[in-house]
């Protein structure tokens, strides 16, 4: 399962590793957006398999974050 962003921002910090277990509602990301700092949670229960951005990067609505499986 893809974790998609809902909107355009930088990625401020990065809560999870590649391998960690997440639950639902868990932060996984910390976007910045209109000098607004928002928390991503995850979607599902599961295991992040890969990470898609950095620190810094600049992320565009429907982007993939993140994958969940």
């Amino acid at each position: 399962m893809d974790v998609l962003a809902e909107w355009p921002g930088l990625v401020k910090e990065i809560h999870i590793g590649v391998g960690d277990e997440v639950t639902e509602g868990d932060e996984l990301l910390t976007l910045e957006s209109m000098k607004m700092l928002t928390p991503v949670p995850s979607p599902a229960n599961g295991r992040v398999t890969a990470i898609h951005v950095a620190l810094e990067d600049y992320v565009d609505a429907e982007a993939t974050l993140l994958t969940l499986e």
